[in-house]
C-alpha cells in the first residue's frame, strides 16, 4: 500500500520547500530581509575568548574593557579553586570579588554571584559584565559616586547639653538655721 505523495514529496526537499513556503507567506512578496555582515572578531575579543574557554566561563553580557573582564575571570577562577569547600559560598565569593575590583578600580563595584537571581541594575559606562561558571552566575558592575549635595542649608546643630554637677561624696552638712 501506498501513502499519497504531497504537492513536494516526502523527505527532505519536501520539509525544504514548505518551509520556504511558509517563509514567504510570512515576509511580504519581493522584499527580502539583508544579512547581517559578517563581522571578524578583534584580536583582543578572540584572545579573550580563548581565555574564558581554558577557564571554563560562558561570557552572557559585557559593557567592560578586555583586560578588565579577563581580569574578573581570573580572579573567579582562583577564588573557586582556593575554595576548600564542597559546595562554594556565593556571598563569600561575591566579597572577595568586590573586594579585589574596589581595590584595583577603585570603590563603588557590586557583585551578585548565585544559581538564580534577577537583576535589574544601572551601571557606569564600561563597568558591567555578567558571566556563568559552572552552576553559578556572576554579576559584577559599578555604579557612579558622587557626594550628596543638599539643595537647603541644614539646621543648625543645638548647643551641647551642659555638663552634669560633679558628684562627689557629702563630707559635711551644712546647717543654716544655726
Amino acid at each position: 500500500m501506498e501513502r499519497p505523495q504531497s504537492e513536494h514529496g516526502r523527505g527532505r526537499r519536501g520539509r525544504l520547500a514548505r518551509s520556504k513556503e511558509m517563509v514567504q507567506m510570512q515576509c511580504p512578496t519581493g522584499r527580502m530581509l539583508p544579512m547581517p555582515p559578517m563581522v571578524r572578531p578583534t584580536p583582543n575579543q578572540a584572545k579573550l575568548a580563548a581565555i574564558a574557554v581554558d577557564l571554563n566561563i560562558r561570557l552572557r553580557s559585557a559593557d567592560m574593557p578586555g583586560a578588565m573582564q579577563e581580569r574578573s575571570f581570573r580572579c573567579t577562577r582562583a577564588i573557586l579553586d582556593a575554595n576548600l569547600e564542597k559546595k562554594p559560598n556565593p556571598t563569600r565569593i561575591a566579597m572577595c570579588l568586590k573586594k579585589e575590583f574596589d581595590e584595583v578600580y577603585g570603590p563603588a563595584w557590586h557583585c551578585v554571584v548565585g544559581q538564580s537571581f534577577g537583576s535589574f541594575v544601572t551601571h557606569s559606562s564600561g563597568g558591567f559584565v555578567y558571566f556563568s561558571v559552572d552552576k553559578l552566575s556572576f554579576l559584577l558592575f559599578k555604579t557612579e559616586v558622587r557626594p550628596v549635595r543638599s539643595s537647603l542649608p541644614l539646621p543648625p546643630r543645638p548647643p551641647p547639653p551642659p555638663p552634669p554637677p560633679p558628684s562627689f561624696p557629702l563630707l559635711w552638712k551644712l546647717d543654716i538655721n544655726a
